[in-house]
């Protein structure tokens, strides 16, 4: 009876810190995880708690242990959402899976309470609905192993800690389940509390060496990093099709900057440079620098940007970011002025809303292809699939339906100010065709937004 009460304090203590931990978490809103995470600490709460009921009134406590089961699915999926709101950022749980989410506990909570009233937590355990049940929370379990697994080797050691130890908790928590089921409530609520103690510091997973690696493929241009002799050390996605364009073979770090460029390193910032690929030709505007300007040994690497300035390139499999495409800006690789116009003239037509997104560059010196050439990265990152047109040297206009356009434009206002990394801002204006507008007209109106910061048409 003694060991009892000693049970039954410790999970009442572990429900009340959980449950503490839960309240310290839910006015956080800065990190998109803190809320699920919140989730989890209050399912170990409910476990905990369900943990000491099931203590003090042994035998066949439905209640208690169906209390314990709603805490065990509702916990398996706060922490895969919290895992892929770490990793991805504001991820959205996708409609199929929230029902899930929903219904699961729903259902697993009736069969113990109304299908299998009489049946000790042991006997229950052994039944079909249970092992189902057990079965989907172990696959959440592990899809949060495999989610935090992109991050194991991120630059902040305090992400590399709490990947390392979550998935050693993780494990932990399927084993305990196995084998002494009584006790896992307590590996759960040492889960919460460490998942806490990540939620408090969201600005370590705002930066991460994985999003840096798909920003980097995603950019329409090739990148190249050489050391101080002059051989490759790390390409981008584009880079690597390139170089195997170039020279036949896969990319590898024995080559040389005069094996893919044709020219030793350091070369003339800014300078055009031919290149001789399988299937055709391409031009580009090679930019270079070093990685450390201010070094004094002379040892330091060097970064290659090329840029597709002009392509007879004919093999369908060179990238498709080449400004010579027919009906494209080339500067941009976005639709031409020409392109653009038809675009919106068939707004007319489809009822949809044009976006237009006027870049404003602070210094009266900017050089707007190349800035341009990185909002329209940008923009193509955060809308893929739309198609961006170059109305005006410094404004870009795609079309959205209308209940989408207004949606686009907080976004753009919200996340290209600061993601940019340029000298210029961004104003995005809508203009909606109204009915029975002339098609020219309509891409008049849009052309003549002299304010970028005037109000949204209507």
């Amino acid at each position: 009876m003694r060991d009892n009460e000693q049970v039954i304090g410790a999970s009442l203590a572990a429900a009340s810190i959980a449950l503490v931990a839960a309240c310290l978490l839910l006015p956080v809103r800065t990190s998109a995880a803190a809320r699920p995470i919140a989730i989890l600490c209050l399912a170990a709460a409910l476990w905990s708690a369900g943990a000491a009921w099931n203590y003090a009134e042994p035998g066949p406590n439905a209640s208690a242990n169906a209390c314990i089961l709603a805490a065990a699915a509702s916990a398996a999926a706060a922490a895969f959402v919290a895992a892929q709101r770490l990793v991805s950022g504001r991820w959205s749980i996708p409609t199929l899976v929230m029902i899930v989410f929903f219904i699961e506990p729903i259902v697993i909570v009736f069969v113990r309470l109304v299908v299998y009233p009489d049946l000790t937590s042991a006997e229950f355990r052994r039944t079909a609905p249970f092992i189902v049940h057990a079965a989907y929370c172990f696959a959440l379990l592990l899809s949060v192993i495999l989610t935090l697994n992109i991050r194991q080797r991120h630059p902040q050691r305090r992400v590399r800690i709490f990947v390392l130890t979550s998935q050693v908790l993780v494990i932990a928590i399927i084993a305990m389940e196995v084998s002494a089921s009584d006790q896992t409530h307590f590996v759960l609520v040492l889960a919460a509390l460490f998942a806490v103690w990540v939620a408090r510091h969201p600005d370590d997973w705002s930066t991460s060496r994985a999003r840096a690696d798909s920003l980097l493929n995603a950019i329409g241009v090739f990148l190249f990093v050489f050391d101080h002799l002059g051989r490759l050390k790390d390409w981008n996605g584009p880079a690597d099709r390139l170089i195997e364009l170039i020279t036949g073979e896969r990319s590898e770090r024995e080559l040389t900057a005069a094996d893919i460029l044709g020219r030793p390193l350091p070369f003339e910032d800014g300078e055009r440079i031919d290149l001789d690929l399988v299937g055709g030709r391409m031009r580009t505007s090679a930019h270079i620098h070093r990685v450390d300007p201010t070094s004094r040994t002379g040892r330091s690497d060097w970064v290659v940007m090329l840029r597709p300035v002009r392509s007879s390139v004919s093999t369908s499999s060179f990238p498709s970011i080449s400004g010579a495409l027919a009906g494209h800006d080339p500067a941009t690789q976005t639709l031409n002025q020409r392109e653009t116009i038809d675009l919106l003239r068939a707004a007319t037509t489809s009822r949809h809303a044009a976006v237009r997104v006027d870049v404003l560059p602070a210094d009266a010196g900017a050089r707007e292809d190349e800035t341009m050439f990185v909002v329209a990265r940008r923009l193509e990152m955060m809308f893929p699939g739309v198609r961006w047109g170059r109305l005006a040297d410094w404004a870009f206009v795609a079309l959205f339906k209308p209940a989408q356009a207004q949606q686009a434009k907080l976004l753009i206002d919200d996340e290209a100010q600061t993601a940019l990394g340029l000298d210029a801002s961004v104003a995005t204006t809508i203009c909606v065709p109204t009915p029975g507008e002339d098609a020219e007209r309509f891409v008049r109106r849009v052309q003549l937004l002299h304010s970028p910061y005037g109000s949204s048409d209507s």
